[in-house]
C-alpha cells in the first residue's frame, strides 16, 4: 500500500513539475496604438467606394488613373508625410516623392494629411488626405470621410494596404 502511495505522489509531482516550466522568455505581443500602426508601414490606396444618400455604392477605384493608383504613402514621426510616386508617374516633370504633413485628432481617430503639389514658385495646388480612421491593423486602414450637402449625405470609404 505504501509503495502505490508513494508511485502516486511522486507521479503527481512530477507531472506538476513539468507543466510549469519558467515561460520568461516569452513575451506579450504588445498592443499598437493607430499612431504606431500608421507609421509601421507605408501604405498603398486598394479600394475607393462612395455611396450617395440612398443610392447604392459605387466603386471608384476603377476611375483612379494607374499613376495614382500605384503610389505609396507614408506615415513618419514628428508629423511628416511621404507620397512615392510609384513606378508610374502622372508628370514625368514632377519629383518621384514628396513630402508633407500630417496629424491625429479626436482621439487619433481623425486623420489628415496634406502635400503641397506645387512645383511653380508661387502657385498652390495641394493634396488631402483624410477622413475617420475606421480600422487600422498592421495591414489595412480604412478611412472614411462624410460631407452632407442640402440633407444628401455622400460616404466615401477608402482602403488602403500595408506594403
Amino acid at each position: 500500500m505504501y509503495s502505490r502511495t508513494f508511485l502516486a505522489l511522486s507521479l503527481s509531482l512530477l507531472g506538476g513539475l513539468t507543466s510549469c516550466d519558467d515561460n520568461s522568455d516569452i513575451k506579450p505581443t504588445p498592443i499598437l496604438s493607430a499612431t504606431d500602426l500608421l507609421m509601421a508601414k507605408s501604405w498603398k490606396m486598394t479600394a475607393v467606394a462612395e455611396k450617395e444618400g440612398s443610392e447604392p455604392i459605387e466603386d471608384l477605384y476603377t476611375d483612379v488613373p494607374a499613376c495614382i493608383q500605384d503610389n505609396v504613402y507614408q506615415f513618419q514621426a514628428d508629423g511628416v508625410f511621404m507620397l512615392d510616386e510609384g513606378a508610374t508617374r502622372c508628370d514625368q516633370a514632377h519629383p518621384q516623392t514628396r513630402t508633407g504633413t500630417w496629424a491625429q485628432s479626436n482621439s487619433g481617430m481623425t486623420l489628415k494629411a496634406t502635400i503641397n503639389l506645387s512645383t511653380q514658385p508661387g502657385a498652390e495646388a495641394t493634396m488631402e488626405m483624410g477622413g475617420t480612421i475606421e480600422s487600422v491593423s498592421a495591414t489595412r486602414l480604412v478611412l472614411v470621410e462624410r460631407e452632407t450637402t442640402a440633407g444628401v449625405t455622400t460616404e466615401t470609404r477608402t482602403t488602403f494596404t500595408a506594403q
